[in-house]
């Protein structure tokens, strides 16, 4: 992998950390994750043999189901807050989707 293209998944992964740990806001805790998740994936890859394309494979799988349901749990909360705020109060169901 040439250096400029690690670099550059090195700081998307810096940077959507950084978006989790800084924002007060759920939608951008959501694409903090999904920036992590896009960035992660190449340098499972980084090697291109059979196990390396499974692994990848299902490290895809299990973040978009975490995705999904990390959105129905935020989904939920917005149906009863109101808000997208992180410091409202969680609904039960929406806590534990969370």
């Amino acid at each position: 992998m040439k250096p400029s293209i690690l670099l550059t998944i090195m700081m998307t992964v810096i940077s959507g950390t950084m978006i989790v740990l800084t924002s007060s806001h759920w939608l951008m805790v959501w694409i903090g994750f999904e920036m992590n998740t896009l960035a992660i994936i190449p340098i499972l890859m980084k090697k291109s043999n059979p196990r390396a394309i499974e692994a990848s494979t299902k490290y895809f799988l299990t973040q978009a189901t975490a995705s999904m349901i990390l959105m129905m749990g935020i989904a939920i909360n917005l149906l009863y807050s109101g808000q997208w705020t992180l410091s409202k109060t969680l609904h039960p169901a929406a806590s534990t989707m969370m």
